[in-house]
């Protein structure tokens, strides 16, 4: 399969989740908590094992990680097309679910396809797959995890493309809305990658992003990945003055405020290469004190 098609079929991917995490939202019995809780119990039942989820912010982000639970496990999409049967009984979702369910395992089991027959002279030569390779990773296709993923509001535009810019030319690879989710994108799909499968999230801090709710929902998921910190997948960039409250505040961050443009690249890159090691230590030894 080459690159284009490799793709394509990620991309029929994304819809085919989006719109399976679409039909457990409009489920009634699925709305609250317990309801959620009662679904993951009953699909480890049908499974003979407990399917360790972790706690998300959003009914959608938790419904995407337990679709893609389900997928990554043998029998996982039928158990879960039962389960939602026997909890809603004869209804939309119930119904949506066994369709879509069952869409993906008749394609998942169908028979690879036939090879073309060579015209003329011997087969040509398969490259690898693994030698195929794009020119960048694709945000909305999923084309393997990226560094960082910029965490912003819409005020802060500029900042987090002069944060993204800096990042890339330094040779990370980076996730921005600016410039990664294009037309044909699906966008929550890019959101809930940034804040699950890139290494890390830089949230651009400043008072709009304070009151962003989508900003909120990005940094508490990351966070909620990592409560404790040790992997450092949270990193703030406050670029305007604010004050950060709640676990928020709790987070060590880098101050881009009023430095000018040499200052807040250097401050910027040597804090995220400290995140990355998890140490900050000088290249030169410190002045001696006495």
């Amino acid at each position: 399969m080459d690159t284009n098609d490799s793709r394509h079929r990620t991309g029929r991917d994304h819809d085919w989740q989006r719109e399976l995490v679409e039909a457990l939202l409009d489920s009634l019995t699925l709305r609250d908590r317990s309801g959620r809780a009662l679904l993951e119990e009953l699909i480890g039942e049908e499974l003979g094992r407990r399917l360790h989820l972790r706690e998300h912010p959003t009914r959608h982000l938790q419904f995407l990680e337990l679709v893609r639970a389900c997928e990554a496990v043998e029998g996982g999409l039928p158990a879960l097309a039962r389960v939602v049967s026997l909890l809603e009984g004869h209804s939309r979702t119930s119904d949506t679910v066994s369709a879509l369910v069952r869409e993906r395992v008749t394609a998942d089991s169908g028979p690879p396809p036939a090879p073309r027959p060579a015209a003329h002279g011997p087969a040509p030569v398969t490259r690898p797959r693994a030698a195929t390779k794009a020119a960048s990773p694709d945000p909305a296709a999923g084309d393997g995890a990226l560094d960082f993923f910029v965490s912003y509001t819409a005020v802060d535009r500029d900042w987090a493309a002069w944060i993204a810019w800096e990042l890339e030319d330094t040779g990370h690879t980076v996730l921005v809305q600016e410039w990664d989710f294009v037309p044909g994108t699906q966008w929550p799909v890019g959101m809930e990658r940034g804040v699950t499968q890139c290494a890390r999230t830089i949230a651009v801090l400043s008072p709009d992003y304070l009151r962003s709710v989508y900003g909120r929902q990005e940094w508490q998921a990351v966070q909620a990945a990592d409560p404790t910190g040790l992997a450092r997948r949270l990193v703030p960039v406050m670029v305007a003055r604010c004050r950060p409250e709640g676990l928020l505040a709790s987070v060590v961050h880098i101050d881009l405020v009023d430095l000018p443009v040499e200052q807040a690249r250097e401050r910027l890159l040597t804090g995220v290469g400290a995140a990355a090691s998890g140490r900050a230590k000088p290249a030169l030894p410190p002045r001696f004190p006495g």
